[in-house]
């Protein structure tokens, strides 16, 4: 199954794979299947919706919860696209142990985790978990939370695929009837033991338990993570890594008609700054890596920040610190190139100028757009701000970019 000989490209073997896929011979899915193209057609479906849970899982499939199989679960959605999703779930209890984790390293006066700890903690969230994570249809996951706020449960407790399948009341391509009461029964079975799990969850940082009874094992490949598994050695094994991921459709936005337009918001200072406590959880055990990379004296080459001053919030909303190690354009060096540890968000404005230059100059496109500006340049254009992402000097820029594009031109030759 792997290459065929030195001279196969890597599209040619992925053309394969996607040919073996649509003919059925592999046993994944995907937009191009026989069942995909078979359901489309009988559905009148314009487009297909497909994750990429669906994609990994063989036309074969069935729901560890309500039992339908791929042709019972599809159905059109309001737009004519074929539904065909299926979605991880998870015991949320998991979430619960990283929140508890953080709030105790924060109280403490002085932070003695470290990542160690923290990979020691969601390690053991699998004691407080009641199964393991599934793939399950979308029907079922909607079930789950419907149920929940159906019956009055806590909100960090969730249902299992064996329970949802207890109460749910599956009809072929339609979304599922939830029996209320058999969702109550099992709620009220779990109240003692999930006030249990919620004081170990409390203590989880320093107690090892050795049993938990209502741990409910699923079958090996109904394991999300041995479906994932199963789906990559196959693309190994044709010799064609990444390609699963483009089994459920090419995901990628179109490039925007204004390839400037992102550097005009204007993104506003912040007015949180991070505490003594965040600053030592992520020194310590969310970003310890990046933060031991740098001694404390470290400023940023580009925008001159400090190392505490690079410190912000994420799109998580978390405390973030981040580096960006890699090559700028160095005019006499060798290569033309020379690496620099910037802050994340100098690495991410020279990512998208350079990006910018490359769609101006119809360049081909390219994967490392910062190796294009010079530290120099990078510093020229930005306007930094503590503790928040960069706004940009767009009088600069514009002058810059016009350099940038002549000189990928050139490279380009």
């Amino acid at each position: 199954m792997d290459l065929e000989d030195g001279e196969t490209s890597y599209e040619e073997a992925k053309q394969r794979f996607f040919d073996r896929v649509a003919s059925g011979a592999v046993s994944l899915d995907g937009i191009m299947s026989p069942l995909t193209r078979t359901l489309a057609e009988r559905f009148g479906a314009e487009s297909v919706d497909m994750t990429f849970g669906w994609a990994c899982t063989p036309m074969e499939w069935t729901c560890p919860a309500c039992g339908r199989s791929k042709p019972e679960i599809v159905r059109l959605n309001t737009h004519g696209h074929l539904m065909c999703r299926l979605v991880e779930h998870h015991d949320h209890m998991k979430d619960l142990v990283k929140v508890e984790f953080e709030r105790q390293c924060k109280a403490q006066k002085v932070i003695v985790a470290d990542e160690f700890a923290k990979r020691f903690a969601a390690r053991a969230s699998q004691m407080v978990s009641a199964y393991d994570n599934a793939f399950i249809c979308d029907d079922c996951n909607a079930a789950d939370p419907t149920a929940k706020a159906a019956v009055g449960t806590h909100k960090d407790f969730s249902y299992s695929p064996q329970e949802i399948r207890r109460f749910v009341r599956p009809g072929p391509n339609s979304p599922h009837e939830i029996d209320v009461k058999e969702a109550a029964r099992i709620w009220h079975g779990h109240e003692q033991t999930f006030a249990l799990r919620l004081k170990i969850v409390e203590r989880i940082a320093s107690i090892a338990a050795s049993n938990t009874h209502w741990y409910q094992e699923l079958p090996y490949m109904q394991r999300a993570e041995n479906v994932r598994q199963h789906a990559e050695y196959l693309q190994s094994a044709y010799g064609v890594p990444g390609a699963i991921y483009e089994l459920a459709g090419d995901k990628r936005r179109p490039p925007p008609e204004d390839v400037s337009a992102w550097r005009r918001v204007a993104h506003k200072r912040p007015r949180v700054r991070p505490r003594e406590g965040d600053i030592g959880y992520l020194a310590k055990v969310t970003f310890a890596k990046h933060w031991k990379a740098v001694d404390d004296a470290w400023r940023c080459p580009t925008c001159d920040r400090t190392k505490i001053e690079t410190v912000r919030k994420s799109n998580k909303g978390d405390w973030s610190f981040v580096l960006s190690d890699r090559s700028f354009y160095a005019p006499g060096e060798r290569h033309e190139s020379k690496r620099a540890v910037v802050c994340g968000d100098c690495g991410l404005l020279a990512s998208q100028l350079g990006k910018e230059a490359c769609l101006t100059a119809g360049a081909a496109t390219e994967s490392n757009y910062a190796q294009f500006l010079s530290v120099s340049e990078i510093a020229s254009v930005v306007v930094p701000q503590p503790h928040g992402r960069h706004n940009v000097k767009n009088d600069v820029a514009n002058e810059l970019l016009l350099r940038l594009v002549e000189r990928i031109t050139l490279l380009e030759q």
